[in-house]
């Protein structure tokens, strides 16, 4: 009896949504169901035409579909909101950098389309079987990785190499996982030791406010949310004989944090 007693009590402690709260809701899935088939079927298209000319080759006309979606899921909200600083710092076309930012929320990503450019990046292998975005992501060569597999971690990172040389960036969560207590947990070197063979710059941007769009495990979409992205200099690739990696990750990893720190304020 007393288990019974103490799980109603909790029951009664938890937040009751409002009914202006269901109708965001409502429309938010609504909407973004909606939004997300009309990319899939246009993504056909630059996909077929990937095949006759150069211009949508390795993927480019669905990954413009795909920023284009992830600035509608964000505009369509009310409330919600994005402000990117720092934009003279990002690549040129077909200038071949591993972008990194910290990571606080499967909203990231829809954040970093805001940037309108070209690149790449690692999603877990299971993300590839959601319909509809999972076929989209495979035309958009985006990279399929499975967590402990090692033979999947070094295929990613040649494929990884492959978009590098093709002038294509590649963009890393170098923490591996979503922060959720706010802290910018330690870099895995990863996606340094590609710049280090690559020959390529490292981006740094620091990601903040993402996490409040959507609270981890809820469907319930934030009734105001502001993301802010920093995008800092370009940082040059570790040396050829640098084998501290560590340090160098660490480096850019406290470049993150203070930039995060500063962007933080008032919604």
């Amino acid at each position: 009896m007393q288990s019974a007693n103490t799980s109603f009590a909790m029951d009664e402690t938890k937040p009751k949504i409002s009914l202006i709260q269901w109708l965001r809701t409502t429309y938010f899935w609504v909407a973004g169901v909606t939004v997300t088939f009309f990319c899939y079927v246009s993504c056909i298209f630059p996909t077929v035409l990937s095949l006759v000319t150069d211009k949508y080759k390795h993927g480019k006309g669905v990954h413009s579909i795909a920023s284009l979606w992830g600035r509608t899921i964000i505009r369509m909200m009310p409330g919600w909101k994005i402000e990117v600083t720092g934009q003279e710092n990002l690549p040129a076309d077909n200038e071949a950098v591993v972008i990194v930012a910290n990571h606080e929320s499967m909203s990231d990503i829809w954040a970093m389309y805001y940037l309108r450019i070209q690149f790449r990046w690692l999603s877990k292998d299971s993300v590839f079987k959601i319909p509809m975005v999972g076929q989209a992501m495979k035309w958009a060569g985006y990279i399929p990785i499975t967590r402990g597999n090692k033979g999947s971690h070094i295929e990613s990172m040649r494929q990884s190499t492959d978009r590098l040389r093709k002038g294509i960036p590649m963009f890393f969560f170098p923490e591996g996982t979503r922060s959720t207590d706010g802290i910018i947990k330690e870099f895995k070197i990863g996606a340094f030791k590609l710049a280090r063979d690559s020959k390529v710059a490292v981006l740094p941007i620091a990601i903040h406010g993402a996490g409040d769009l959507m609270r981890k495990g809820s469907s319930h979409p934030s009734m105001r949310a502001t993301v802010r992205l920093k995008i800092l200099p370009k940082i040059p690739p570790p040396a050829p004989d640098n084998e501290d990696l560590e340090l160098y990750a660490e480096q850019v990893r406290q470049k993150i944090i203070t930039a995060h720190n500063t962007i933080n304020g008032p919604t």
